[in-house]
C-alpha cells in the first residue's frame, strides 16, 4: 500500500497519539463503533488524524501478548495514517488477533475505515504490503 511520495517518511510523532483521558472519553462518546474479528475501531470526528490503542488485562494476562497486539495495531495505523481522512480513532484488539500477521491487522483495518467512509475503498480492497 504506498499512499504517498517515496521521499515523505511514515512515522508517528507524539502529535499522532491519544494520550488524555478526556480525549478518549471524546472519541468513546462521539464516535460510532466498527468491529472485524481481530479488532474493533471507534472513529470520531477530528482536525487531523490521531489515535490511541487500549489493551488492557481483558485481552490477555500476558504482557508480551498485550504488546504485540499494540505493535501490530501500531503499526497497521502506521502504514494507512497517509490515506485516512482527518478522524479520531481508538483501536481496540479482539483474542483473535494472537493469531494474525501484521498484513491481516492492516487489511482489517482498512475495511473497517472504509466502512466508515474515512479511507477510499479502493486503498481498502488493496492487498496489504509487506
Amino acid at each position: 500500500m504506498n499512499f504517498s511520495p517515496a521521499n515523505e517518511r511514515r512515522t508517528l510523532s507524539k502529535a499522532d497519539k491519544l494520550t488524555l483521558k478526556a480525549e478518549f472519553d471524546y472519541v468513546r462518546q462521539n464516535g460510532r463503533k466498527f468491529a472485524a474479528p481481530a479488532l474493533v475501531a471507534v472513529v470520531a470526528p477530528g482536525e487531523k488524524v490521531r489515535c490511541g490503542v487500549i489493551c488492557g488485562k481483558k485481552y490477555s494476562l500476558l504482557s508480551v501478548n498485550r504488546n504485540r497486539a499494540r505493535r501490530l495495531m501500531w503499526e497497521s495505523f502506521r502504514l494507512l495514517k497517509p490515506a485516512i481522512s482527518p478522524c479520531t480513532l481508538i483501536l481496540i484488539p479482539r483474542q483473535k488477533m494472537a493469531h494474525c500477521t501484521r498484513q491481516q491487522v492492516t487489511s482489517q483495518l482498512a475495511q473497517l475505515l472504509a466502512d466508515a467512509q474515512q479511507l477510499p475503498r479502493e486503498i481498502a480492497d488493496l492487498p496489504p504490503a509487506l
